[in-house]
């Protein structure tokens, strides 16, 4: 099995290599005896090694996707993207990386003829600001940033690919993941991951959203998890998954956080409330989640905030 990573020097993509690479050992796993291709524009994070070959450059590069696919894929995770913050800054890279090179890639997997597998990271930006007050699987996308415009075009272009029999695949709307490291990647999200990393290391932190704030999150372990479990499965008609995730207060965040690190006693003292309306509403204002399709698919959440962190907390040292 050859399967290419897009971005798999992101977070995710890093997680999900070192995953792979640990189950390549696994003589009982679909994973074993894999080959993996890992695209990304550096590798600061990522080592070739056996089983694992890097290919520094964009993935919307005709030559980098070309040299990626000297050996036809089988299985292909498509994480790499213009993150919310910078495609707002910059329409047109936006526009050439998350739309153009998304094209691209699915055209170049069609053109092996052999229907490989391909994983869309999508993301919740499709829903904008959710107007409703619960969110089902059934709930249209109605983006309010650029990103989220490019999510849902993505979805529309895998959908139809598989519908054709080019390719198997699906889309996942991922939540928010943590913990990200500290490190700058144009995502405005990352507000949260670093109100986690505060809270459990004892150091203060200023908030842009106030206490009264929800997210929907998911730890980068549960994600991973997720991601495995659509490269193994058989979708019909419904190829567009949002994932199963906790819906979580941020002041409740931060406290178990802050109690997981043994700096509880000192919550008071470490956050400071500090709403920004605009990042309040895109990703403070998220309504609950009734997901029943995506959970009898096996897609799952974590299953509890303390839990999400504790799986978050991989996140701050890789």
């Amino acid at each position: 099995m050859h399967i290419v990573i897009t971005g798999a020097n992101g977070f995710i993509g890093r997680h999900l290599v070192e995953r792979l690479l640990s189950l390549a050992g696994d003589t009982g796993s679909p994973f074993a005896y894999a080959d993996i291709t890992a695209l990304d524009r550096s590798f600061s994070h990522l080592q070739a090694r056996d089983k694992l070959r890097l290919v520094p450059g964009s993935f919307a590069d005709q030559a980098i996707l070309e040299d990626a696919l000297q050996q036809p894929a089988d299985l292909v995770f498509h994480l790499a993207s213009v993150p919310s913050g910078m495609s707002e800054q910059d329409p047109d890279l936006g526009l050439a990386v998350n739309v153009h090179g998304t094209l691209d890639l699915l055209n170049a997997l069609r053109n092996q003829q052999n229907c490989p597998a391909v994983v869309f990271a999508s993301s919740i930006a499709v829903y904008g600001r959710p107007e409703a007050t619960l969110v089902t699987d059934d709930t249209l996308p109605n983006p309010t940033l650029s990103y989220g415009a490019h999510k849902v075009m993505g979805e529309v272009l895998v959908n139809d690919y598989a519908r054709r029999g080019w390719i198997k695949g699906c889309s996942l709307r991922l939540p928010g993941i943590v913990a990200r490291p500290p490190e700058d990647n144009g995502a405005v999200s990352i507000f949260i991951s670093d109100l986690i990393r505060c809270m459990y290391t004892g150091n203060s932190f200023v908030c842009p959203v106030s206490e009264q704030a929800c997210s929907w999150l998911m730890s980068v372990q549960c994600c991973v998890d997720n991601l495995l479990h659509a490269a193994l499965t058989e979708f019909d008609a419904r190829r567009t998954w949002m994932l199963p995730a906790l819906r979580v207060n941020l002041k409740e965040l931060a406290r178990v956080s802050a109690r997981l690190g043994g700096y509880e006693e000192s919550l008071a003292g470490l956050v400071v409330w500090k709403p920004d309306p605009w990042v309040e509403f895109n990703f403070g204002s998220y309504p609950p989640l009734q997901l029943p399709q995506a959970e009898a698919a096996g897609f799952r959440a974590d299953v509890s905030v303390e839990q999400l962190v504790l799986g978050a907390l991989t996140g701050l040292v890789n």
